[in-house]
């Protein structure tokens, strides 16, 4: 018996609580726990690019391995949504070369928000077959 329980019952032995008072106690004392959120994970602070290169006739094995923060990469791309006339055409027309229709002059923070958060737990793995690239956040 725990000491809660020990005091509702000397209060009702007492005489300071009824019968349903302490029953009201007791149950209280004994329910269980309210179940508590699951605990959110924890935001990513680091976008981490691996890029390995199997060696070949004319050169050897190669691995590189980047991590960035992820505060800089917003900031870069806040910098590229403020500045969109520094060389923008240019930018925009050679990432439409490659199948990316991205305007940053439209980037909010809560669309870069929203796009680090849809990646969160998220590995992006590429293997060419003359290289291998992995992009995760951590």
């Amino acid at each position: 018996m725990n000491d809660e329980t020990r005091r509702v019952l000397d209060l009702l032995a007492q005489g300071k609580i009824t019968v349903d008072e302490a029953d009201q106690l007791l149950r209280a004392i004994n329910a269980p726990p309210p179940p508590q959120e699951a605990a959110a994970s924890p935001k990513p602070r680091y976008l981490r690019i691996s890029v390995h290169k199997p060696a070949n006739d004319r050169r050897p094995e190669k691995d590189v391995m980047i991590r960035v923060p992820i505060g800089i990469i917003k900031s870069g791309m806040r910098l590229g949504a403020v500045i969109p006339g520094f060389a923008g055409d240019q930018v925009m027309a050679k990432l439409r070369e490659r199948g990316l229709d991205l305007d940053f002059s439209t980037l909010d923070s809560t669309k870069i928000e929203a796009m680090f958060a849809a990646l969160g737990d998220q590995n992006i793995e590429i293997d060419s077959g003359m290289a291998q690239v992995r992009i995760t956040c951590e």
